[in-house]
């Protein structure tokens, strides 16, 4: 078993009991390492509690926090289940806790948690955070309290975890590691200057993560434009008046949704709601949320899907969700659209839209050996608000008499 004794900003999250909290700051901090030592404690702790460790996808986590986490419990008699890709431990008192990643949820979601731990939370989207909540209500009762916790590396500055209300968020620093900075002393390591000078060697927004645990935009970042001191604004109803229009993303591993609607006199359009859900909905259901959502308001068109997702398109026109094909197919054409919108002033988007916004700020073209690669999405299927937008905004392949045509959702 690994000698372990937290310090600092890591401790103070150890011994934190709301429901839920999240460990974030630079590379190396030690965060990784204290969440594994925590949820250990808790399974060694309490018999019978069910816990579980996820990450955005089960096969990232084998060569990352699964591979702290065997060293936390070394030696001890905990059962492993899965081989060398476990898919969970079992305690002699009875504790369990389950591995998985948000891509097939099904066993780690199957019932109430005690507490989940979410390694690298940033790569998650919030509905999938949101889903998670609802998995540690406390009715699994193994513990005196239940708690969703999360260890994340800083993403985009608007990024969902930042403006996560209820969320309790601890900031590390590379003082918070005992291997890198002595904690009786305060004195650097040896370790500590090998890895800060590792760390300090990065550049660009790299460098403002990983070592200054900085916010920051990605490089190669898409929508360049945005400007949240512009672009975002205070979540309002819109009078039901004004024009109308939803994007739907159909199809993938989750299906999303944006609501626009136009204020005529500056002919802006408003993003004032937003819909992503997952994890084993139906077509029908889907459109039942999105239908609800949109209950008594005159919405001109619904528009979305990628040239191949005709069959989506006719599933949820059946649904009573009259989706219509695009009239811009091409993928950077309909980017361009949008991006030519944020610049004119065109293009507004509530405070609410967290997931949005999330999305809107982590867009980018991926980067190798330091250089930019137009053309490309970096992790492109992990932005489907963003793709109901610029559907949104393309419009309907249909003639100008579109603009009669209203449908009143119900």
């Amino acid at each position: 078993m690994l000698r372990y004794r937290p310090v600092g900003v890591n401790r103070e999250f150890m011994i934190c009991r709301d429901p839920e909290v999240m460990l974030s700051g630079p590379s190396e901090t030690g965060k990784t390492l204290a969440s594994c030592w925590l949820i250990h404690r808790m399974a060694d702790k309490y018999p019978g509690a069910q816990l579980a460790m996820v990450r955005q996808t089960q096969k990232s986590m084998a060569g990352s926090v699964l591979a702290t986490f065997n060293k936390v419990i070394d030696g001890l008699p905990i059962r492993t289940i899965g081989g060398t890709r476990p898919e969970r431990y079992i305690y002699p008192n009875g504790s369990t806790i389950w591995i998985g990643g948000m891509d097939n949820p099904d066993k780690v979601l199957s019932s109430e948690r005690d507490v989940i731990y979410v390694n690298q939370a940033e790569e998650i989207s919030l509905d999938a955070w949101e889903i998670l909540t609802t998995r540690v209500t406390g009715r699994a009762g193994n513990m005196p309290y239940s708690q969703l916790i999360g260890d994340c590396n800083p993403a985009g500055r608007g990024h969902w975890i930042l403006s996560r209300a209820g969320m309790t968020r601890f900031d590390t620093t590379h003082r918070d590691n005992p291997t890198l900075f002595d904690p009786d002393t305060g004195e650097i390591t040896a370790q500590g200057k090998v890895t800060l000078g590792r760390l300090d060697r990065l550049t660009g927004s790299r460098y403002k993560r990983l070592r200054l645990g900085l916010w920051a935009a990605p490089e190669g970042i898409i929508y360049d434009i945005f400007d949240e001191e512009v672009h975002k604004v205070r979540a309002f109803d819109p009078p039901m008046d004004w024009p109308r229009i939803v994007g739907v993303d159909p199809f993938g591993d989750k299906v999303s949704a944006v609501w626009l609607a136009l204020e005529p006199l500056g002919r802006v359009w408003n993003v004032y709601r937003e819909y992503s859900r997952a994890f084993g909905e139906t077509t029908q259901g889907h459109a039942k949320n999105i239908r609800k959502l949109g209950h008594g308001e005159s919405i001109f068109f619904y528009v979305g899907g990628g040239p191949s997702e005709r069959q989506a398109r006719v599933d949820f026109s059946a649904c009573g969700v009259p989706l219509l094909k695009p009239g811009i197919v091409d993928v950077w054409q309909q980017i361009d659209r949008v991006y030519a919108m944020l610049k004119n002033g065109g293009l507004v988007i509530h405070d609410c839209c967290l997931g949005l916004l999330s999305e809107i700020g982590d867009y980018h073209r991926p980067v190798k050996d330091g250089v930019v690669q137009d053309g490309k999405i970096h992790n492109k299927n992990a932005y489907h608000l963003l793709d109901a937008l610029r559907y949104a905004i393309t419009g309907p392949e249909m003639p100008d008499e579109v603009e009669r045509l209203v449908y009143v959702g119900g």
